[in-house]
């Protein structure tokens, strides 16, 4: 089971000085990474995407989830732990998304060389080809957040307030997207 959280401290903040942010809690299993994907074909309509903006991003904010997902659930987590639960989160701040992963584990990325039949060792090289920024953050309570940044030719508008938006659901158990508006 795995859901969405939505908070806010502004439900007026709109405009391309915005930050929002939509995120999502979800069990460390890798069958839970098609779930990440299919979240983000919701989120980014929540951070106030428009339909050019969606298509032109959908599918790197798609590859970078799986792999960051991916990589948190088998190096953050060890491996398969459906008790652990991890977040992904997408924050939209001035031209910029940051697609992110947290998770309770303190080994770092690694750029590993894979070669021609390798079938694991290139999700981090694939990750900076598309992002403009990547990085980790560590966690004041233990674990880390490992981001990646897309950068957006047009700012986002959006069009709803975080409240109208905090009842969006999707599919599945509990799926969705939440929000949050700072200035």
């Amino acid at each position: 089971m795995y859901a969405a959280s939505s908070t806010s401290s502004s439900d007026e903040t709109r405009g391309p000085d915005a930050r929002l942010t939509a995120d999502i809690q979800f069990p460390a299993e890798r069958e839970r990474i098609g779930d990440l994907r299919r979240w983000a074909r919701t989120a980014l309509p929540v951070l106030g995407l428009d339909g050019g903006q969606q298509e032109a991003v959908l599918d790197d904010v798609q590859l970078v989830l799986s792999e960051l997902g991916t990589n948190a659930v088998v190096h953050g987590c060890g491996g398969e732990r459906p008790n652990v639960v991890l977040t992904a989160c997408l924050r939209y701040t001035a031209g910029v998304l940051r697609v992110s992963v947290t998770d309770p584990g303190l080994a770092r990325p690694e750029y590993r060389s894979a070669d021609d039949e390798a079938t694991c060792g290139r999700g981090l090289m694939l990750v900076t080809a598309v992002v403009s920024r990547f990085g980790l953050d560590d966690r004041p309570k233990g674990g880390k957040e490992i981001w990646a940044e897309i950068e957006l030719p047009e700012p986002v508008h959006p069009t709803a307030t975080v409240g109208e938006q905090a009842g969006l659901r999707g599919g599945g158990a509990r799926s969705g997207a939440g929000m949050t508006g700072t200035r």
